[in-house]
């Protein structure tokens, strides 16, 4: 029981985490893209 729950908090962590990188990355992305259109 205790196993399950402490596995459902580090799998909430743990994707909790993959999302704001995916949120970093995607902000990063987004920013190359605009220098790359202000460069041409």
């Amino acid at each position: 029981m205790l196993k399950n729950i402490l596995a459902t908090i580090g799998l909430a962590v743990v994707a909790k985490a993959a999302y704001e990188h995916y949120c970093e990355y995607r902000e990063l992305k987004r920013a190359k893209e605009e220098r790359e259109d202000g460069a041409t």
